[in-house]
């Protein structure tokens, strides 16, 4: 039994999709594991995850939607709700508490660990969830580190963001790992220059399995589409910019902009409130094409086989989309120049799908290899 130690499972599709896929990866291949899932057990621990500038805006949303009638707000209220559904009917849990009154239970079992994937290794991130060296299991046994494995384990970022502190604790719990792995080609040379540790490059765990494991999600939940043809818009960092040129291609192109974010504004019910994972999923595989700034937006255009434009995102780590894009032969879909005729003339270009699979199974096998050597 191993534990996957991946970020909090808070209200990212991505997140939550790639510690579901890396779970199944390992089941299908008769590894038996359970994500580490922090969770709130009483009210106490509630008020203590948050501080007072974050428990005064939120109340400060409420009194609007009160008072003004705003919707904006409202829609995170659904954000939990759907993906606890998702988490207790397709995943299998241990249960950490927030507070950590349990995190002696979790080094005191003699499971190992497997850390990642996602962003479990960005200093700018982990330091605001959890102290840095955490997600080089700082908690654990040197017993259980020799026997615990990084997959995928990412950056971020094509620089180490740590402090001196942080980069000596984290180089020596990393020494004791079995193997190490990680996503983002940049971060071999992180592991080697900064923390003298050989790494290898693995795909992100969501790679690792077919539509049709995505497709069973779809089918296991009450989703729906719709008979106009539409272009998937899924953007994390949304500003006036890219809404403009979302408008204008919908326009050029004639298809719908569906969005997968909130819009507080939409004509459709639907549009105005969170989806849950599996109709994100679906309405990415319905799509005709998609626009995204999102690293995994760009992952399931790929596994589901749409064409796709990434609008550059360095906010949110360029590395990771170089690393994702350089190894299918796809840079050219990464954009930070918002120019309509060039978007349109990359929407217009077919993409070889032929050679993407081929290039997927070759690092599915990679990885299997990886997995198998590796976890015992």
């Amino acid at each position: 039994m191993y534990k996957i130690l991946p970020h909090p499972l808070a209200t990212n599709y991505g997140g939550i999709l790639q510690a579901f896929a890396l779970q199944q990866a390992l089941k299908q291949h008769g590894v038996e594991s359970k994500v580490v899932n922090f969770f709130s057990k009483t009210w106490q621990s509630w008020l203590s995850s948050f501080n007072l500038r974050a428990t005064c805006g939120s109340i400060r949303y409420l009194l609007q939607i009160i008072f003004l009638g705003t919707p904006r707000s409202f829609p995170n209220l659904f954000y939990p709700y759907l993906f606890k559904r998702f988490k207790k009917k397709f995943m299998q849990l241990w249960e950490l508490d927030i507070l950590r009154r349990n995190l002696s239970d979790l080094a005191v079992e003699e499971h190992p660990f497997v850390v990642g994937s996602d962003q479990v290794w960005r200093c700018a991130y982990t330091r605001k969830m959890e102290s840095v060296p955490f997600f080089f299991l700082n908690f654990a046994t040197k017993k259980q580190r020799q026997q615990s494995i990084a997959y995928a384990a990412s950056f971020g970022s094509d620089e180490w963001e740590g402090t001196p502190e942080e980069t000596e604790e984290c180089a020596r719990l990393l020494k004791d790992f079995k193997a190490v792995s990680v996503r983002e080609h940049s971060g071999i040379e992180i592991c080697r220059e900064v923390f003298g540790v050989e790494a290898v490059q693995m795909p992100d765990p969501t790679l690792l399995l077919e539509q049709e494991d995505y497709n069973h999600l779809i089918r296991n939940w009450r989703t729906k589409s719709t008979d106009t043809p539409f272009m998937a818009v899924y953007l994390l960092d949304e500003t006036e910019e890219k809404r403009t040129l979302t408008h204008t291609l919908s326009k050029e192109i004639g298809l719908y902009a569906q969005h997968l974010m909130p819009h507080p504004g939409a004509e459709k019910l639907m549009d105005r409130l969170p989806l849950s994972v599996p109709q994100w999923l679906r309405f990415i595989r319905d799509s005709v094409c998609v626009l995204t700034d999102s690293f995994h937006g760009c992952v399931f255009s790929i596994i589901f086989n749409k064409p796709f434009i990434c609008l550059g995102n360095e906010n949110r780590g360029s590395a990771r989309f170089d690393s994702l894009l350089g190894t299918f032969g796809l840079r050219d879909r990464l954009v930070t120049n918002y120019d309509k005729d060039a978007i349109l003339q990359l929407l217009n270009t077919p993409i070889d799908w032929e050679r993407v699979h081929t290039i997927r199974h070759s690092e599915q096998k990679r990885a299997l290899q990886f997995l198998q050597e590796n976890l015992t």
